[in-house]
């Protein structure tokens, strides 16, 4: 008997479309994206920054060396605070070093002065801050509601199999991604479409789990089905289509997970696919709510795409519903 659990995780925190075409020509973005062959394509309403006055900015910045601001995201408001002390700790960078700031509606940078070159010590976008926060990043204090920050409505799910999905989404010209910024209406009024529109670029993580329950199963030891990554992405395409009905995935892949370059057919019984991340997607029809370091943890809970290739059967296990 195997089982297979494939955790999607980001290689790169969620960019709006606006600021996908901002970072594409550098180089580091091109390498941490160039290990994604997996993405989504989301929306929400613009996320913006709003800081108090320069005067009371500088007073924070030079008594508390905390900067503070409010993140808005369509009727949502939530407090946030970034402590320089802790960041310099983080980052094992002296606390005397000169800081210097940049803010703005939508990016914050903060720019190390120590030495004749400055350089960018640390920088977000909305969406970057929100990801950050989610990954537990020390000097991001308060903004604990951020999860309902990290919530977006699902259009697309894409592979690159030749490709990776920089190339395929960003570089070229992407029919689903051009199509939806055609088509789709902006959430919050004098909000672009571009602006609303959110990419996600994943890996996976894969574990097969062996059942020796017959004496044939041991003419099996040591083979497994891990090694065609291309086929693993193929498959947890179809998985998530299959089940979550985004609206711009033409092909619903019906007869999954019966499929040609799938693990259809492979010597795999059983296998999930859960998000790794502390993100909730929504269709018109379904939710998907994950929570990161999960799976395995009955505290916290994941929703998760469960496939039996001996019944043929495919379904969203929606988590909540057991805790």
């Amino acid at each position: 008997m195997r089982s297979q659990i494939h955790q999607l995780e980001l290689v790169y925190p969620p960019v709006s479309n606006q600021e996908a075409e901002w970072l594409k020509d550098f180089p580091d973005v091109q390498k941490e994206i160039s290990k994604s062959n997996l993405y989504f394509i989301g929306q929400k309403p613009e996320t913006f920054f709003e800081f108090p006055s320069e005067e009371d900015v500088q007073r924070t910045l030079i008594n508390e060396r905390k900067l503070r601001f409010d993140i808005i995201c369509g009727d949502k408001r939530s407090p946030c605070i970034l402590d320089i002390n802790l960041m310099c700790d983080f980052y094992t960078v002296p606390r005397e070093v000169e800081i210097e700031f940049e803010i703005g509606k939508k990016v914050i940078t903060i720019w190390r002065m120590d030495g004749e070159n400055p350089e960018v010590f640390e920088w977000f976008f909305t969406e970057k801050l929100i990801f950050d926060k989610s990954r537990k990043k020390p000097f991001i204090l308060e903004f604990d509601d951020f999860s309902e920050f990290f919530t977006y409505h699902l259009h697309y799910v894409g592979i690159s199999k030749s490709q990776t999905s920089f190339e395929r989404l960003i570089v070229k010209a992407h029919d689903k991604r051009l199509r939806i910024l055609t088509n789709e209406h902006p959430l919050t009024t004098g909000s672009r479409v571009t602006d609303e529109i959110i990419l996600f670029f994943f890996r996976i993580k894969s574990q097969e789990i062996k059942q020796y329950l017959s004496e044939a199963d041991w003419d099996e030891l040591g083979e497994n089905e891990l090694e065609d990554h291309i086929r693993i992405i193929a498959d947890a395409e179809k998985a998530f289509v299959s089940v979550i009905d985004t609206k711009y995935n033409e092909v619903k892949f019906r007869e999954y997970p019966v499929s040609v370059d799938g693990l259809s057919g492979s010597k795999v019984n059983r296998l999930s696919y859960v998000i790794d991340e502390n993100i909730t997607f929504l269709t018109d029809s379904v939710s998907l709510v994950s929570k990161r370091d999960s799976f395995f943890q009955t505290e916290s809970f994941s929703d998760f795409v469960s496939i039996d290739f001996d019944e043929e059967k495919v379904e969203l296990f929606k988590a909540e519903k057991n805790h």
